[in-house]
């Protein structure tokens, strides 16, 4: 009967230390040192992942997404507005704010970083912008950076403009869909 009672005793011991423990979090994704860079360019910030295996062009540019709102956050601004860098001759047509359309604090349809890659033995880099109406490449086994430029800034996110994100969002929608890339 004592070895049951001590048994007993010792579950609810073990039982109310576990209870106090804080739940474990679930970290932000693995920054990878040399993947992801972020440099000031003016009012803006110059944003950069690069890798040597391509995965997915969704997972990349969800990766620089996520980064980029974790680095909006971590520089104490709420949201940050992608700006688009378009070429003579791009076809796709520039986003517009509806003052009436759906309110959301990011379309990631409209996070559309630039893309570079380096084939296996080439010296040159070639480029893709997602406004050239051009098909994407085919990036298997070339080294590759995709980049994004943003200004952040304080209080309430622009919900009207398509490419405004709220950051805190941004991160909690993507925190458990991101990898490193390799």
């Amino acid at each position: 009967m004592r070895r049951i009672f001590a048994i007993t005793a010792l579950m609810l011991c073990l039982a109310g230390a576990a209870a106090g423990q804080p739940e474990p979090k679930v970290g932000p994704a693995d920054p990878a040192p040399g993947v992801f860079t972020v440099k000031k360019s003016g009012a803006a910030l110059h944003l950069v992942v690069s890798g040597h295996s391509f995965t997915s062009k969704a997972a990349l540019e969800n990766y620089l997404a996520f980064r980029t709102a974790e680095a909006t956050l971590d520089n104490r601004m709420q949201w940050f507005a992608f700006v688009e860098h378009r070429a003579k001759g791009d076809t796709v047509p520039v986003p517009k704010g509806d003052p009436s359309g759906p309110r959301f604090s990011f379309r990631m349809e409209y996070f559309r970083p630039l893309w570079r890659w380096r084939a296996a033995g080439a010296k040159a880099w070639s480029s893709w912008s997602p406004f050239s109406g051009q098909p994407f490449p085919d990036l298997k086994g070339a080294d590759y950076e995709l980049s994004a430029d943003v200004v952040m800034h304080k209080g309430m996110v622009d919900d009207v403009s398509p490419l405004a994100f709220d950051a805190g969002a941004v991160s909690d929608y993507l925190i458990n869909q991101v990898e490193a890339p390799k």
